[in-house]
């Protein structure tokens, strides 16, 4: 009797449960391959994996929080030499190898980089730039701040270029002395004869 209560019990309980039953971790939910992660939640704090920007200008108000030591700029070096150099060239004017089949990378000492903040530069090797791909992947975030503290190191030579022209404003119209045709005037004739 005990038995059967028990078994009508289960019976009951499975017959309860309308979907299939998971049976294999492929029927869970989870972050599939190419799949971007869940955003973390608003405020929290990130403590350890790669860091997602959606745009270079989200960290252009971070300042370098590494000195500018030996160690830095000698990392710095390093890192430019092997991820930089092919497009930025080895002394940073954009005349890398890379550069000589696809549009030249920018010049680096230029005075519209020099103006950047160190957060900009740090945010485009995170997210990437135009052509430029996110560095974020191979680099961590000290490899990074010790790169711009080697492009600040490579600025300090001096900044070429002119800064960007401020656009001009539309001159004024000035009355001719000429009359406007009258709106009844024909209109000269087309050759082939029409209007």
């Amino acid at each position: 009797m005990r038995n059967t209560l028990q078994w009508l019990t289960l019976v009951g309980l499975c017959a309860a449960c309308n979907g299939p039953w998971p049976a294999s971790m492929e029927q869970q939910p989870a972050v599939q391959p190419l799949m971007l992660p869940r955003p973390a939640p608003e405020g929290s704090v990130q403590v350890g994996g790669v860091e997602h920007l959606e745009d270079r200008e989200d960290d252009s108000d971070l300042v370098n929080p590494h000195p500018r030591d030996p160690q830095t700029l000698a990392l710095g070096k390093q890192l430019f030499a092997i991820h930089c150099a092919v497009c930025h060239g080895g002394d940073g004017h954009g005349n890398g190898p890379v550069s000589k089949v696809f549009p030249p990378a920018p010049d680096l000492r230029h005075v519209s980089i020099c103006g950047r903040t160190d957060g900009f530069i740090y945010g485009t090797l995170t997210a990437g730039g135009r052509a430029m791909p996110s560095m974020r992947e191979g680099l961590s975030a000290l490899d990074r701040w010790s790169l711009v503290t080697w492009v600040r190191e490579i600025q300090a030579a001096g900044c070429v270029g002119a800064p960007p022209a401020e656009p001009a404003e539309p001159a004024a119209a000035t009355p001719t002395d000429a009359p406007a045709p009258a709106a009844d005037t024909p209109a000269a004739a087309t050759p082939g004869g029409a209007p």
